[in-house]
């Protein structure tokens, strides 16, 4: 399974990203930032499913809503794909 996590410099930020993704129809999950992709201790990330980045992309693009970094997940690995 393939997935994007897009990592904010806060838990409010990260929660209104996911706010602003239900609002487009994207579902999201919200976690911690797994340990090693930041140097901040205290970032949280928003989980979307690979599908439908574009259109999630697009929708934060729309809310003036930048990630702090975005990273997709594929089998496992972590690769750095923007801010």
């Amino acid at each position: 399974m393939d997935d994007y996590l897009f990592v904010a410099r806060s838990i409010t930020q990260a929660q209104r990203m996911s706010r602003v993704l239900e609002q487009c129809g994207i579902r999201t999950s919200m976690l911690r930032a797994p340990v090693g992709l930041t140097d901040r201790g205290c970032s949280y990330a928003v989980r979307i499913r690979g599908e439908q980045f574009d259109t999630a992309r697009q929708c934060l693009r729309t809310a003036a809503l930048q990630p702090f970094h975005i990273f997709h997940r594929e089998e496992g690995v972590y690769r750095e794909v923007g801010q």
